[in-house]
């Protein structure tokens, strides 16, 4: 244990001595970004990541040094340390070209995943997903959960790097975790490169923390998601259970969930995914008058709560897991809810509705078919007219009213409208014509109307037209018939006494 604390110490003071000296040569390049206060606009240079980047190989460096059993694992595992380092250099390199230059998301996208393919071909993958008990073992399973866990956790790290000192001190409670998980299990080779990095963010954050003298820059946001979530996998790669899996997810649980949470943003909103914006959980922080050094340290207290979760899942029984389960989902609901994304509010006030009103639908619309069976079998046209009528006043319609055209002898048949109030079609409601007809005859119209103040119809409305109106249409064909004649020796076309000229007078027409 004691050779872990000297890495510790030596990752913090390799990192307080180079990290002055990267933020002169970022000031000499010119590799600058934005003071986050808020208050004062200072230019801040940025390549921090690669401090702790040299920081870590300079520990590392002395340890060689250092005849003991650390060093001999360590020596042990060098090929295992060179499949670390080549695709998380090129992360890193990518990084440092990002922040001289800039980079398209998409290819740092391009990056990524190259890099993450680069660790799956190494042998550093999920090999499993456990469900429901059966593990699911293929290749390209495996390199797609591989891939996708790595650029998520490296993407996510990015996002959130938006106050001083927010990602390095998440990536710390991160890489302790990491630590510990693996020295319970015994695997001293990652925790050798954990503790080490670990000291390297302690020491970095003398410097970035708020109000920051440099930044992390995607140079160590990066890198840090990138190694932080390979060495991720090389833990769980010591169980094959969905409980292994399930650890790192936990210990990146923060930035995580504001990567999801601007996913989901952005789609509800219909903006494009790689847009910047200024809406994540930081910035939300600060939107309700938060200090920036408040708003980092409530954010390392969240981080702290998923990392500890992390290790009780480790060492728990379903109980705890339970309350872990429990106190992550309520830290998504407290930011979330307190935070008041519009985008969400409304996916909240949509699901509730939807929800509430699912059962009213589903009844509407066996009523509907019900209805139809019952004009299917009416013996007379008049019996049709009142079911149709009694299935309009269900669906909560106003009035509803026949208009017949092109009645043989004027022998139309009386289908008296119906009005809720009994009183004609108001300016405030909306109506619907619906012509009924017979293969190319026209046989009238039907009126519907509704109040504007009421609220959404509770079913499908092509329903009426595809399921209430053809035996409606089939029973005014066959009276029709029954007249013994056609449209070609109707003589006169009139309204139905049932419905007077002046009764749809004042409605509107939909």
């Amino acid at each position: 244990m004691r050779s872990y604390l000297g890495l510790l110490f030596l990752g913090a003071l390799f990192s307080l001595l180079v990290t002055p000296a990267v933020r002169r040569l970022g000031q000499r390049v010119r590799a600058y970004g934005q003071a986050r206060d808020g208050q004062e606009q200072r230019q801040i240079p940025r390549l921090g990541g690669l401090a702790i980047f040299l920081a870590a190989l300079a520990a590392w460096g002395v340890l060689l040094l250092v005849p003991n059993d650390v060093r001999a694992r360590f020596l042990s595992e060098w090929r295992t340390l060179a499949t670390l380092l080549v695709p998380g250099t090129l992360v890193l390199l990518v990084g440092v070209y990002d922040d001289l230059a800039g980079v398209a998301p998409w290819q740092k996208l391009i990056a990524e995943t190259l890099a993450a393919g680069m660790v799956w071909w190494a042998g550093f993958r999920i090999v499993g997903l456990p469900i429901l008990g059966y593990g699911i073992h293929s290749p390209l399973l495996s390199l797609a959960l591989t891939v996708f866990w790595i650029v998520a956790v490296t993407n996510s790290l990015n996002l959130i790097d938006g106050l001083d000192g927010l990602a390095a001190g998440i990536a710390f409670f991160v890489t302790v975790s990491v630590f510990v998980v693996s020295l319970i299990q015994g695997n001293h080779f990652v925790c050798i490169l954990a503790i080490t990095l670990a000291g390297a963010l302690l020491g970095f954050l003398r410097f970035n923390f708020a109000p920051a003298t440099i930044f992390l820059g995607d140079t160590g946001s990066l890198f840090l998601g990138f190694f932080l979530a390979t060495l991720a996998i090389h833990t769980s790669q010591k169980s094959s259970t969905l409980l292994a899996i399930v650890v790192p997810f936990v210990a990146f649980g923060l930035p995580l969930l504001d990567t999801a949470l601007t996913v989901l943003r952005r789609l509800l909103s219909g903006r494009p995914l790689f847009t910047a914006d200024r809406d994540h959980i930081h910035h939300r922080l600060l939107q309700s008058r938060l200090t920036p050094r408040v708003a980092v340290l409530g954010l390392y207290a969240l981080a702290a709560l998923f990392s500890l979760g992390s290790l009780l899942i480790l060492q728990s029984t379903g109980s705890l897991i339970a309350l872990v389960a429990v106190l992550a989902g309520a830290s998504g609901w407290f930011l979330t809810s307190r935070l008041h994304y519009e985008e969400l509010s409304e996916l909240n006030v949509y699901v509730s509705r939807a929800v509430q009103s699912q059962r009213r639908v589903l009844v509407n619309e066996i009523l509907i078919r019900k209805a139809s069976r019952q004009l299917e079998v009416s013996p007379a046209l008049e019996e049709s007219w009142q079911a149709l009528v009694e299935a309009m006043e269900a669906l909560d319609f106003d009035g509803v009213a026949c208009q017949l055209s092109r009645w043989p002898n004027d022998s139309a048949p009386l289908l008296a409208p119906w009005s809720r109030s009994g009183e004609k079609e108001s300016k405030d409601c909306w109506s619907a014509s619906i012509p009924l007809r017979a293969g190319e005859k026209a046989l009238g119209m039907l009126h519907l109307w509704r109040a504007l103040n009421k609220d959404r119809l509770l079913f499908q409305f092509s329903s009426l037209l595809d399921t209430l109106i053809p035996p409606f249409e089939k029973q005014l064909k066959r009276h029709y018939d029954a007249e013994g004649a056609s449209p070609a020796v109707a003589q006169s076309v009139r309204r139905s006494p049932a419905l007077q000229p002046d009764l749809l007078a004042n409605g509107r027409e939909g």
